[in-house]
């Protein structure tokens, strides 16, 4: 599993205000405690802090790459946005592996970030939406996420560097929409092969939930059986890691010894 932070944003308040007084030690402290649990990429998203959006991305990347050489996700669902973030991020950090997070399948979207993708030598994430929004279908959720396949390859991306997000929807408000996202990445792993990578923004599940910790941790298990290679999570949370963990090894990932998730953290380096 591959596990993109999701704490280093702007919607959270303490980031906000260390985005907007410039104070480093807030963000690279998240930083620190993200990689302690298990962070592979670090997700910087700037929220709705006022002021310059580019600058604001700019010192949030360089502060995050003060601290660790991870990728950086570069998250907005602003295209324009990302169309002038990703170069001043590349130009500052030519060295650091980037995705963008994200594209839609509508055509206005695709034709700005895909080339944006291949130029900068980015990742990027394609979400399972296009121009009318998130479908309330399995059929159209596949639909989208083979248009924005079949787009970034053409375009020259690497299967390696694209993401799949089949968008999940909050359980309180759209209980049938998850079991669209399993079947969603079951189908969309046979339309190319080898599949593209998987990703999903687990908190949107439990948004305004009160167990939400307990659904997240069980949604994530129900989506890596469907084939899952990648979340967007707070890595601070150790009963969710865990559960990662515990699932890939009982999905044969992983040997099994009695210390299995101290193992994995070994083989992390953490």
């Amino acid at each position: 599993m591959i596990i993109f932070s999701e704490r280093i944003n702007g919607m959270y308040r303490d980031v906000r205000g260390a985005i907007k007084d410039r104070d480093k030690e807030v963000v690279q402290n998240l930083v620190k405690e993200q990689l302690a649990g298990g962070a592979d990429v670090i997700d910087v998203n700037i929220g709705p802090v006022k002021g310059d959006q580019v600058d604001n991305f700019l010192w949030l990347a360089r502060t995050v790459h003060e601290v660790t050489d991870k990728p950086i996700s570069l998250d907005s669902a602003k295209a324009k946005l990302l169309v002038e973030v990703v170069p001043a991020v590349r130009a500052a950090l030519p060295e650091t592996p980037l995705v963008i997070n994200s594209c839609t399948a509508a055509p206005e979207y695709m034709e700005k970030l895909l080339p944006l993708a291949v130029e900068n030598k980015t990742g990027i994430i394609g979400l399972t939406m296009d121009q009318d929004g998130v479908p309330g279908n399995v059929e159209k959720r596949i639909e989208c996420g083979a248009t924005f396949l079949m787009g970034a390859m053409e375009a020259g991306l690497s299967i390696d560097d694209i993401f799949i997000d089949p968008i999940i929807l909050p359980v309180n408000v759209a209980t049938k929409q998850l079991t669209n996202v399993l079947e969603g990445i079951r189908q969309l792993a046979m339309v190319n092969d080898p599949p593209p990578k998987f990703i999903v923004g687990l908190s949107n599940v439990s948004t305004k939930c009160l167990l939400n910790k307990l659904l997240n941790r069980t949604y994530l298990v129900m989506c890596i059986t469907c084939g899952l290679d990648a979340a967007i999570v707070d890595a601070a949370d150790e009963e969710l890691i865990e559960a990662v963990v515990a699932a890939e090894l009982l999905m044969g990932k992983h040997l099994y010894n009695d210390e299995f998730v101290k193992a994995w953290k070994m083989q992390k380096g953490i």
